[in-house]
């Protein structure tokens, strides 16, 4: 009895798996075949079945609910659904974003145990209630991708050597003969990649560096330890601003190794952590525009102290510890309060500094940026003393001086007071005074910042004499070049050279290469274009990375403006109730309150 059943198993099998069999019967519908009867050994193998039987007909098999005897708790019945049964439970408002494949299929098979310890198809539902895929596009299906052991190893070795996922996916895929025989799509590949590694994690290495670091932050004494250290392999010379998270254990030992260092908080920390303290006030409508706008677009300290009110009156969270505390830091959080020291505008740890300063240095004694307006004097002077990346920041940022409106409130001794806003941007005007004796036309002296001039680093100055002029030996080696008994003397003549090189200084010149030539008369690069390519000007390297730079910055800009507008508009009526028949001015000396100027 089990021999025949297994008999009938295997010829079952093998006929539905089978694709000869399978082609030579296409008048079959695979759709409305029925597996009622078949067998298998295992839960497993009847997964494999039916996921086989799905990759055929077009759709995506999951597995089920299964039952046990009461008796023993064994698996008496296991059921495998077609991946659409059931529908969709929406939980947050984000839930809209994904694809719902959910809509409640029917389809589905059933395994029951026989007593022989053999499962049996007693159930097979075939009737589908949503468009299958085509055979040729089954392999895209989630329940007929998996990436192997064998895979990840391989892209793992690859990715080791320095190839990338993507390359060696497409290399898979080329050495399977196209994508639906490799099993798996990129995404499937990077996931199984991160997956692996994070089950290689023990405590041998991240986890126990993890630990140290948790057990360290509980200790100001390393901190002290590794600041310290710091400090001397700097020459004891304190940072101007240092910027960490919101540890207290190092913000105390900051204090004491780092007096005179100005202790920043990273922005993108406080938004994290306020994810994990005031979760409830970031879900309400509008919180998160004016804290975001807080933590980065104030200029001034009074702007501060109004939208923070605002924000704890309208939020009720007056009594919030976690509010409170970060009120308690503004300084280090707040660029308004933090106008007097320079911090290039950073807010956050995870910015990049400055690089290749060199490179900057001498691109920008080879030339100077092209102006927007000829004759301007002040822009003349900028260009003369920064760098090409700060004078076009200055450049945008005069340019949009433009915009601005300003009044003259006051003319004493040469002392002007101007009030400047922008109409219908700034509901709170700014106040701007200088002295017209202390003042030339151009970039007043003590606004100069070093750090972004020309040559910051100062290198030691060389004899350009004592070069070797390299033009004397190119102009020979072009010279000779259609003569064949010239060439010889030419290179008889470096042969030489390399040998008296060798004995003066040591070593081997050029190696192992033979500094001969038998290739002919050297040519010019073609200058044919290849086929498909445009009739345009190719983009240099460093051309595409200021337009990719400058295309990041003006969203950057779009972001802030939105942000601000949203919540100006919040305060708006606020802001004219106060100001009755005048308006209000941000104060030029500092101070938490605005000034109030009456036009009556």
């Amino acid at each position: 009895m089990d021999e025949s059943i297994a008999q009938q198993h295997v010829a079952e099998t093998e006929q539905l798996t089978d694709p000869v069999g399978v082609a030579d019967r296409e008048n079959v519908n695979l759709a409305d075949q029925d597996l009622v009867g078949m067998s298998v050994f295992s839960v497993d193998e009847a997964y494999d079945m039916y996921n086989d039987y799905a990759f055929r007909v077009g759709f995506s098999a999951r597995r089920g609910k299964q039952r046990y005897t009461s008796a023993t708790k064994t698996m008496k019945t296991k059921m495998f659904h077609c991946s659409n049964d059931g529908f969709k439970r929406i939980t947050g408002k984000w839930c809209y974003s994904k694809i719902d494949g959910r809509t409640g299929c029917g389809a589905f098979i059933q395994f029951d145990l026989h007593e022989n310890g053999m499962w049996i198809v007693s159930k097979h539902e075939k009737l589908h209630n949503h468009e299958l895929v085509p055979p040729s596009k089954s392999y895209l299906l989630r329940s007929h991708r998996m990436v192997s052991r064998n895979h990840i190893s391989y892209l793992t070795d690859l990715k080791s050597s320095g190839v990338s996922v993507a390359d060696g996916v497409r290399f898979l895929k080329t050495q399977s003969g196209g994508s639906p025989l490799v099993g798996f799509t990129s995404r499937d590949a990077y996931n199984s990649l991160c997956t692996d590694a994070l089950n290689k994690l023990d405590g041998t290495d991240s986890n126990t560096l993890i630990e140290i670091f948790k057990r360290r932050q509980s200790s100001e004494r390393d901190f002290y330890f590794d600041f310290e250290t710091f400090l001397r392999s700097m020459d004891y010379k304190s940072p101007q601003s240092i910027m960490t998270d919101q540890c207290a254990v190092m913000a105390a030992a900051i204090v004491q190794v780092f007096p005179s260092s100005r202790h920043r908080l990273c922005i993108w920390h406080i938004g994290e952590n306020s994810k994990k303290h005031i979760k409830g006030l970031r879900n309400q409508k509008d919180f998160l525009d004016i804290f975001n706008c807080l933590l980065e677009y104030m200029h001034t300290e009074a702007e501060f102290e109004f939208y923070w009110t605002r924000m704890v009156t309208t939020y009720k969270c007056h009594n919030n510890h976690w509010i409170e505390k970060l009120y308690g830091c503004r300084e280090k959080c707040c660029p308004a309060f933090n106008k007097d020291y320079f911090s290039g505008g950073i807010l956050s740890s995870q910015r990049k500094w400055r690089s290749r300063e060199n490179g900057e240095d001498v691109r920008c004694s080879q030339g100077v940026p092209i102006m927007v307006m000829d004759n301007v004097k002040i822009l003349l002077h900028v260009r003369e003393i920064y760098t090409i990346e700060i004078y076009y920041l200055f450049e945008e940022q005069f340019l949009k001086g433009g915009s601005c409106y300003q009044e003259c409130v006051m003319l004493e001794d040469g002392v002007y007071k101007y009030h400047v806003w922008r109409p219908n941007v700034d509901i709170i005007r700014h106040e701007v005074i200088f002295n017209n004796r202390q003042m030339d036309i151009g970039f007043p002296e003590k606004y100069i910042l070093k750090r972004w001039t020309k040559k910051v680093v100062e290198v030691d100055n060389f004899d350009i004499m004592s070069r070797v002029d390299s033009g004397n030996f190119r102009g020979l080696a072009v010279y000779n070049q259609e003569n064949i008994e010239g060439r010889k003397i030419c290179e008889e003549a470096i042969a030489d050279a390399k040998r008296r090189l060798e004995a003066e200084c040591g070593g081997n010149l050029f190696g192992e290469c033979d500094i001969g030539s038998s290739s002919g008369v050297i040519k010019d690069p073609s200058t044919r274009r290849m086929k498909g390519l445009r009739n345009t000007k190719m983009s240099s390297v460093i051309s595409k990375k200021y337009n990719k730079a400058r295309g990041q910055k003006h969203l950057a800009h779009m972001v802030a403006s939105k942000i601000k507008s949203a919540v100006q508009s919040q305060v708006e009526d606020d802001i004219l109730n106060i100001a009755g028949d005048g308006y209000l001015v941000h104060p030029s000396f500092g101070g938490s309150n605005f000034c109030h100027v009456s036009t009556m």
